[in-house]
């Protein structure tokens, strides 16, 4: 009998540790999951946002709600709780409890069915990774698929990765997944900081989540059973026991998503959804790691909720965007003022109308293409442009015209007719192909009247575009996303800032000497730091229907834009940029630096220039031999060295400078001289003619631009104006359309002109 039973017995443990020995194979056989690949398993999890410094910050919500955290970032009060109310042995067994099987057997085999578990830990975890949903039901067959997958799993793998995911991958209620989220999720702190109180309570709702979650109390009933047991166990000390038991919980949940930061993380979210299968991110549980700045977007949240109380009747709402100058990296967006459910759109990255701070880009233009620079002599008067069968007539804000001005005082001074005039001039396609190159890429339609801002820009572009004025003319596309990095650290995306050309140094430096002072002395002198230098532009659309101030530092760039939703006028004296949102911006600066430590910096000095006459076809030095000289002016370095050709038949004439002491040639000598086959005694001296127009012109150029005027002024040439000629001089009235007065006789009906009145009004 004793020999039967030990033969039984050996029989018995032969089949189990067989069994045991043979467990991959034996799954297999009854097709249950593998689990070759269980170490790199990644549970579903949200998308994770990192900061410019590279701190967590918040999350995209995935499928499951869960931040996936290493065991050594776990509280151990947490893990002792869990083990003593969970599997308490769990170090010691094999992946199952064969006395709480054994008896869970008997219990369930009176029942009928499974009325009690006997699950550890390990099972518990085998169930969620390994079973599908639809077989989770309390069967016999899932418990045997659970046991065999338990006791395999503890073969691979040890015991401290099963705890870490089991803790990662188990629902805690309210929507939380994994130890870090439930921790965020009652007690807005991450697991490592939970106390043994807080660890004991969320221990205690893994037995019904849902439901010990709603009801707290229970919760708390629940929680003191826990500490009992670890007690009971010897986890805790009599002393820690008594404490933890009167401990009183705080509970308050940490921001969801969006909550923080509601409109950077919304406009991140746009940006990922564009470029990749959004949730094939969220189930991975990607890293995304952006130039969020969450102080000063939180100092840019609370500035303009406060600033909003004390705005204009009619503006009720603020967006502000901020972009690193050296990096091009975006700090700051807030999109609107108020609750952001109520008002999810995002005004920040939505285009208003710009009014007068478009003007930066058209006097950019006219400086690169060496028509103007800060001296040059410009008429601010009544001035009037076909528009089809209509004319325009651009007015200034306050309806006053300030005559002979300078380059430099009409940007200062925001005037509106000395745009438009140069912008006629150096051509609006060139104004439109400054404003790309500087980072706008809103649609620009080539009207005149785009001089003075009729175009819609968003908050985004305008700090990115100013800040390539920061930068010396160098854009850089401004960077939401540095990075995304998978579960395994791997890199998936990574955006540096790639420098672009937009406009020579020297043009960029004196059209940031001007914006320098508009804030010191022109429009937008509220926005004047006391510590560092500042550039920049207000602007006003028409009706004051959206107000501006875009301006930068050495080191940040920032675009503030008020009005409303509705595109309602603002009625109201002084109701412009300069006199609302440039008060706005300089509060908002002043926060920014208030607890950084970033030195003022400077901007480089104003490159001087030097004007000269050249060639129009061939862009050379002109000489008496030119056709229709015109003015350009160049920064030291870039002007041209070489002289223009003299043209193939031209007639050897004596220096210009010896006119006034000469006679000038008739117009029917001068025909006849041009007419003429050239003269090979000519062809031998063209060098030396040349060479006496260089020493003239080198020596007393005033005298060239003085023979040329001569020159141009006989009826034998007919030349058109030079372009330095339009923006210095006043044109004449034009001849078409003229408005009826009393001396002419009036026409009516189909003959009558009619005048378009062009929203012209565009504040500073």
């Amino acid at each position: 009998m004793n020999n039967r039973l030990l033969f039984l017995l050996a029989f018995i443990l032969g089949i189990g540790i067989g069994t045991y020995l043979a467990l991959p194979s034996l799954n297999d056989y009854f097709g249950l999951p593998s689990l070759d690949n269980i170490t790199e398993y990644e549970p579903i999890s949200s998308i994770e946002l990192y900061d410019y410094k590279d701190n967590f910050v918040g999350f995209l919500q995935g499928e499951e709600d869960r931040q996936v955290v290493p065991l050594s970032e776990i509280s151990p009060y947490l893990k002792r709780a869990v083990l003593a109310i969970e599997d308490k042995d769990f170090y010691e067994h094999s992946g199952i409890d064969p006395p709480a099987i054994i008896r869970a057997f008997f219990v369930n085999l009176q029942a009928g069915r499974i009325v009690e578990g006997a699950s550890t830990i390990t099972q518990q975890l085998v169930k969620n990774l390994l079973i599908p949903e639809n077989e989770r039901g309390r069967t016999f067959s899932r418990k045997i698929k659970e046991i065999l997958l338990s006791l395999e799993l503890e073969k691979k793998v040890n015991k401290d990765k099963i705890l870490e995911l089991y803790l990662n991958q188990v629902f805690w209620g309210s929507r939380a997944y994994g130890a870090q989220r439930a921790a965020q999720k009652y007690f807005n702190k991450s697991a490592n900081n939970l106390t043994l109180g807080e660890s004991a309570y969320l221990a205690g709702l893994l037995k019904a989540p849902s439901q010990l979650s709603r009801e707290r109390h229970e919760g708390i009933v629940r929680k003191n059973l826990v500490l009992k047991k670890m007690h009971e166990f010897g986890y805790i000390t009599n002393k820690q026991y008594e404490s933890a038991k009167k401990e009183k919980l705080h509970f308050r949940s940490a921001p969801g998503q969006f909550e923080l930061y509601p409109y950077y993380f919304s406009y991140v979210l746009e940006e990922l959804k564009v470029r990749f299968d959004i949730q094939k991110l969220k189930a991975k549980g990607y890293k995304v790691y952006t130039g969020l700045d969450p102080d000063a977007q939180i100092k840019a949240e609370r500035i303009l909720n406060e600033e909003i109380k004390n705005a204009p009747s009619g503006v009720t709402q603020y967006a502000l965007a901020s972009v690193d100058v050296r990096t091009g990296q975006i700090r700051v967006l807030v999109g609107g003022v108020g609750d952001y459910w109520k008002h999810q759109w995002n005004r920040a990255t939505n285009p208003h109308t710009i009014g007068s701070a478009f003007k930066p880009f058209t006097y950019l233009a006219a400086i690169e293409a060496g028509l103007i620079d800060p001296s040059t002599k410009i008429k601010d008067a009544k001035v009037s442009y076909p528009d089809g069968d209509m004319v325009w007539e651009p007015k200034n804000f306050d309806g006053s015209f300030l005559g002979t001005i300078t380059i430099r005082e009409a940007l200062v001074k925001s005037r509106n007719i000395p745009a438009v005039k140069v912008a006629k001039q150096v051509g609006i396609e060139n104004v439109i192909k400054m404003a790309r190159a500087c980072g706008i890429e809103t649609e620009l339609k080539p009207n005149l009247s785009l001089a003075l801002g009729s175009a819609a820009i968003s908050p985004l572009e305008a700090a990115a575009s100013y800040a390539t004025f920061a930068r010396g003319g160098i854009y850089i596309k401004p960077i939401l996303i540095r990075k995304i990095e998978d579960p395994k650290k791997r890199i998936i995306e990574k955006n540096d800032p790639v420098p672009i050309r937009a406009a020579s140094t020297g043009s960029t430096s004196v059209l940031v000497s001007i914006l320098q002072d508009v804030v010191k002395r022109g429009t937008g002198t509220l926005a004047k730091l006391d510590d560092r230098p500042v550039a920049g532009k207000t602007g006003t659309s028409d009706k004051s229907r959206d107000v501006w101030f875009i301006g930068f530092t050495p080191d940040y760039s920032t675009a503030i834009w008020g009005g409303n939703d509705h595109f309602k006028p603002i009625f109201g004296k002084g109701v412009t940029g300069g006199a609302i949102v440039a008060r706005v911006w300089k509060k908002y600066y002043q926060a920014y630096y208030a607890d950084k430590d970033i030195l003022p910096g400077a901007f480089p000095d104003e490159a001087s220039m030097k004007e000269l006459l050249v060639d129009p076809l061939t862009g050379l030095l002109a000489t008496p031999y030119t056709s229709h000289p015109v003015k350009r002016r160049f920064f030291p370095g870039t002007e041209p060295v070489d002289f223009a050709p003299v043209p193939d038949g031209a007639k050897r004439f004596r220096p210009f400078s010896r006119l006034f002491s000469g006679p000038l040639f008739n117009k029917d000598e001068l025909k006849d001289d041009l007419d003429e086959k050239e003269n090979p005694e000519d062809n031998e001296n063209k060098a030396d003619i040349i060479e006496e127009t260089k020493r003239d012109v080198i020596l007393n150029p005033d005298n060239l631009e003085q023979d040329i005027n001569i020159m141009v002024q006989e009826p034998r040439v007919e030349e058109p104006p030079t372009p330095m000629d339009i923006i210095q001089q006043e044109p004449a009235e034009p001849a078409q359309p003229v408005m009826p007065t009393e001396e002419q006789p009036k026409m009516g009906g189909f003959f009558k002109k009619k005048y378009k009145e062009v929203d012209s009004n565009i504040a500073p």
